[in-house]
């Protein structure tokens, strides 16, 4: 980890698929990364990136995560809220089958995405971050576009509703600081939501790809940022 370095970015929702990509491609291009779990324990080496325990379903955890990293690493300016959960309902095909508490639990995890953009606009903000890139990704998917979801995804579909309805908005409260927001889906080669599960574990250096040429955009582009497997943007016309 580079001591030098003022890029900070942190990275919410850590895998070993899409959130380790992301760090990977990050700190590989000077940024020093801390990576959020549940249990502030990832695949990747303490020496290399910061882990951080974070529980999204609570405001106050990412809140207190969030102040870990600017006073280890410093402010940060690239967030990736790579945050996502599936509760199933019993009967897979009934969506009033799910339990209220997951319900509960899906809307938490959506609002977990508002509570860390205020605490990273805090850093956006920051003077050491003038010259700096400043965006906060949030991996999507494009059930929010659509007024039905599969019941199986449901409480995915939940999620992603919230968090891109805050996206759309920031984006544009924020165009004049430069401050970017950005909800990038993988989508099939027809703009179809990805449900093949086996094409998703393998779509972490996509991920990365698209991320780094967003957050390097010299200036705000469409929030609702579609792409396939090859890490190409996808476009309804093309």
């Amino acid at each position: 980890m580079s001591v030098n370095s003022r890029l900070v970015a942190f990275v919410l929702g850590a895998g070993t698929n899409v959130g380790s990509s992301v760090a990977a491609k990050l700190k590989e291009n000077g940024y020093r990364v801390a990576l959020g779990s549940r249990n502030g324990k990832t695949a990747a080496a303490d020496a290399e990136y910061l882990n951080v325990q974070v529980d999204v379903s609570k405001r106050e955890s990412i809140e207190s995560a969030f102040d870990t990293v600017v006073e280890k690493l410093g402010p940060v300016n690239v967030v990736v809220y790579n945050a996502a959960s599936l509760h199933i309902p019993p009967n897979p095909d009934d969506a009033l089958s799910l339990p209220v508490s997951s319900y509960e639990d899906s809307v938490a995890l959506g609002v977990g995405a508002f509570t860390a953009a205020q605490k990273a606009l805090a850093s956006f903000k920051n003077a050491v971050h003038r010259d700096h890139p400043k965006a906060f990704i949030v991996t999507g998917n494009i059930l929010p576009f659509a007024q039905y979801s599969p019941p199986k995804f449901f409480t995915l579909g939940i999620q992603k509703v919230l968090e891109a309805r805050f996206v759309a908005t920031a984006s544009k409260s924020y165009e004049a600081e430069n401050f970017q927001f950005y909800f990038a889906s993988l989508v099939t080669e027809s703009g179809g939501p990805v449900y093949d599960y086996s094409v998703f574990l393998k779509s972490g250096p996509a991920h990365a790809k698209v991320y780094w040429d967003l957050i390097n955009n010299k200036k705000q582009v469409a929030w609702d940022h579609r792409f396939t497997i090859d890490g190409k943007t996808y476009s309804a016309s093309s």
